[in-house]
């Protein structure tokens, strides 16, 4: 069960859990490890609208990918594999379902426009998409043990709108206030502060950027808990930092920092510990609640029924 109420919207993280991430710990620089997310970020973008998914899907994905580069490293699981997850599971959580053949297919395209390949489809009934199929589901359900089955994700731009209002802001500063929650959801933004907090840096940053004065007396950030001058600054300041990219690579991190033995045990030791699981849940099936072995009940249980009548 994957529970998306808002009162269990805590996944946030501190300024210094942010510079001591898995990667960085991992030995992989800052601004590899922030161009690998944005790459991400950008990759979950196109691919979205390759499906003509909403926007919510693209923001949910992108603060997905996020999360979970919090909890992982980039040495340990590729950005493309996690951002076409990410795209499943958005998807899902926004009740915008999209087979996962056509998430692949966009994802490949998308990766092909960024790299300047030729086009070529997946077809389906091949290795390779049945290959591309199980890394996909397999990386969905990794991503949710690591969310502990808490994927609610709130978006700024309902609270940015609803302060913009409230402040009696010109039209063209809410509608760029709107644009940079888009770009917040590409940094670590949407992970560090509160959807309420991200919409005052949006709507900050916009004013700034447009030379409009905002109420200073009392300071307009205080409708809103938690936000100060500092913070908003933060926001901005990676904002900007995004906007400052303008060239996007992808990087193979699969061998930083790592042997040969070192991912093969690794991934031995993951592949013992599903067997595991998969025999406990099986054990589990076929035992009552004495721990007595009971055999399943199947067609011909119901069979033996039929006739007796």
């Amino acid at each position: 069960m994957i529970h998306t109420s808002t009162a269990v919207d805590n996944f946030y993280i501190t300024h210094e859990e942010s510079k001591n991430t898995p990667s960085r710990l991992k030995n992989v620089d800052e601004e590899v490890e922030f161009l690998q997310k944005v790459y991400g970020a950008a990759l979950v973008r196109s691919a979205c609208l390759l499906l003509r998914s909403p926007p919510s899907v693209v923001v949910t994905a992108q603060t997905l990918l996020q999360r979970f580069y919090c909890k992982k490293s980039l040495t340990e699981y590729d950005v493309k594999l996690v951002a076409t997850a990410s795209i499943t599971l958005s998807c899902k959580l926004e009740e915008k379902d999209r087979k996962l053949r056509d998430v692949l297919n966009c994802v490949r395209r998308a990766v092909q426009r960024q790299e300047n390949r030729p086009r070529s489809m997946l077809a389906i009934n091949t290795p390779e998409y049945e290959e591309s199929k199980s890394d996909a589901q397999r990386m969905e359900m990794i991503m949710l043990r690591e969310f502990g089955f808490f994927a609610h994700v709130s978006p700024p731009h309902p609270f940015a709108y609803a302060l913009g209002t409230h402040l009696e802001l010109d039209d063209d500063i809410i509608r760029r206030a709107w644009a940079l929650c888009n770009d917040s959801a590409m940094t670590m933004v949407c992970v560090r502060f509160k959807p309420a907090i991200i919409a005052c840096g949006c709507i900050f940053l916009a004013a700034k950027e447009m030379g409009k004065e905002l109420p200073n007396e009392p300071p307009w950030w205080r409708l809103v808990d938690g936000a100060t001058k500092k913070v908003l600054e933060a926001i901005a300041k990676s904002i900007l930092a995004l906007h400052q990219v303008k060239e996007i690579k992808y990087v193979d991190l699969s061998n930083h920092g790592e042997t040969k033995d070192e991912r093969a045990q690794g991934a031995s030791r993951d592949e013992r510990s599903d067997r595991s699981r998969r025999r406990s849940r099986s054990r589990s099936r076929d035992t009552d609640e004495h721990g007595r072995r009971v055999r399943r009940r199947d067609s011909r249980d119901f069979d033996k029924s039929r006739h007796r009548k």
